[in-house]
């Protein structure tokens, strides 16, 4: 394993020296194999294991230090209060890809915290960062996952764990900010430098290369929060700490995926305002692009800066009504607005389940509408908009060709709560056959797999009102 240290170059203004802090009995449970082959990681190398699970110091390992919003207020010095940095891998394609372990220990960002993760929380991230990746979303992903006889205490004692991942930066909103905020100015532009070298030099032989990369970087959000729309994604927690300047989904705490459609639905038990409910999203995205354009206010005038962020709500609309027409099977976008008005409408107030529909729309037949039918009460209304649907996509292409296409962008599978919840209640008691089986089917979301059909059912009365918080 070749480990590239090119953040810590930038200097200790930037970050502190860290290195992991092994759990009591720490032992490896999962990793991922494919994932790591990508990566040129071998993990039957002893000196490998040692490095990755802090037996061995990572010389250039470090902790990065950053601000953000935080529910809307500004916290002005935040940091990797539990993850170190070990150091940067290429791919099989050259591309580098950050190497982080989250639940490391404390470090100088810790504050009052204790630096470490528990083994609920680490599954879910999981869970979140292959389920996205299997639905074709752009986001970290999950290396491997380390449990220990180790307590950790939050509401209760809990299983200490450690989880390595990869994503292709942990730079973050929240590292402009950071410079911004403290008039850091000369590191600022050391850190936008890195930035465009690193991430964006396609763009270096622009005209004013800066501002096309921050016109990327809005595009780039606005997609992701598009695919989230789409999917029914919830994060829970958007923070500008926890925005990715590539749009990749990072930082998986209380996320959630809609289960019964409601677009006011709010996964985080502790948003108590619901500031980061479902049909929130793409205004907070918009919102946290707002503070990031702030730490460029030296750079361009308030003009300019409005300029760039006209760029977001066109690429999120345009991109979501893509995948929307795309999961209905439409040949273009001429219908969408008042199909979805209508769909969504009757999805509500029939508390239909969102994954599940869209599926089912995949095999719809127009003479054999029973099985979409039994989900609702109002059968007339149901059958009213599939009447409606059906004129809009029957436009003469083969429809069995269509139906095809569309089981490739409906997903069967989604990360419900209750199986989640499952799987980590089986890990905790030291059993991770359900955690496998879950995974593989969250892997490749839009296969059949004939043999887990329970897997894609909704959920029991007992598992439709499991709360995840902030402490997850």
């Amino acid at each position: 394993m070749l480990l590239h240290h090119h953040f810590a170059e930038l200097g200790y203004e930037f970050y502190a020296h860290t290195q992991i802090q092994p759990l009591q009995a720490q032992r490896l449970v999962e990793f991922n194999e494919s994932l790591a082959q990508e990566l040129g990681i071998d993990f039957s190398d002893e000196f490998v294991q040692r490095q990755l699970s802090g037996q061995e110091a990572v010389d250039g390992a470090l902790s990065m230090v950053y601000a953000g919003h935080q529910f809307g207020g500004f916290t002005p010095r935040l940091g990797d209060g539990r993850g170190v940095l070990l150091g940067e891998v290429k791919d099989n394609l050259g591309v580098l890809h950050d190497l982080h372990v989250k639940g490391a220990g404390k470090t100088p960002f810790s504050r009052q915290g204790d630096g470490r993760a528990v083994l609920r929380s680490s599954i879910r991230e999981y869970f979140a960062s292959e389920a996205m990746h299997g639905l074709g979303i752009p986001t970290s992903r999950a290396l491997a996952l380390y449990d220990s006889t180790q307590a950790v205490y939050r509401e209760r004692p809990e299983t200490g764990a450690m989880l390595i991942r990869t994503a292709k930066t942990h730079i973050r909103f929240g590292h402009f900010e950071y410079f911004f905020a403290h008039k850091k100015y000369d590191e600022l532009q050391q850190l936008i430098d890195y930035t465009l070298d690193t991430y964006f030099s396609h763009l270096k032989e622009d005209a004013q290369p800066i501002q096309s990369m921050l016109i990327e970087i809005v595009q780039r959000t606005a997609r992701m929060i598009a695919k989230w729309q789409s999917v029914g994604f919830q994060h829970g927690v958007m923070n500008t700490d926890n925005f990715s300047i590539l749009g990749e989904t990072i930082d998986y705490g209380p996320y959630g995926f809609m289960e019964d459609f409601n677009e006011r639905w709010i996964c985080n038990h502790s948003d108590y305002e619901g500031r980061y409910a479902f049909h929130r999203q793409p205004g907070i995205g918009l919102w946290n692009l707002n503070c990031l354009m702030f730490a460029f206010s030296k750079h361009f005038s308030r003009e300019e800066l409005i300029e760039i962020l006209k760029h977001y709500e066109p690429c999120l609309q345009s991109h979501y009504d893509e995948l929307m027409a795309e999961k209905l099977g439409l040949a273009n976008t001429v219908e969408l607005e008042p199909l979805l008005e209508q769909l969504f409408s009757l999805l509500r107030k029939e508390h239909v389940d969102f994954t599940i529909f869209f599926r089912f729309l995949s095999l719809f037949e127009a003479d054999k509408p029973e099985f979409l039918m039994d989900e609702v009460v109002d059968r007339k209304a149901m059958a009213d908009w599939l009447n409606y649907y059906w004129s809009v996509r029957n436009d003469g292409r083969d429809q069995q060709a269509v139906s095809k296409q569309m089981q490739r962008v409906n997903p069967k599978f989604i990360l419900r709560n209750y199986l989640a919840h499952q799987a980590i209640e089986a890990a905790e008691s030291g059993n991770y056959l359900p955690f496998r089986q879950l995974l593989k089917v969250l892997s490749s979301p839009y296969d059949e797999h004939p043999e887990s059909e329970a897997l894609a059912k909704r959920a029991p009365d007992w598992g439709r009102h499991l709360e995840v918080s902030c402490s997850s």
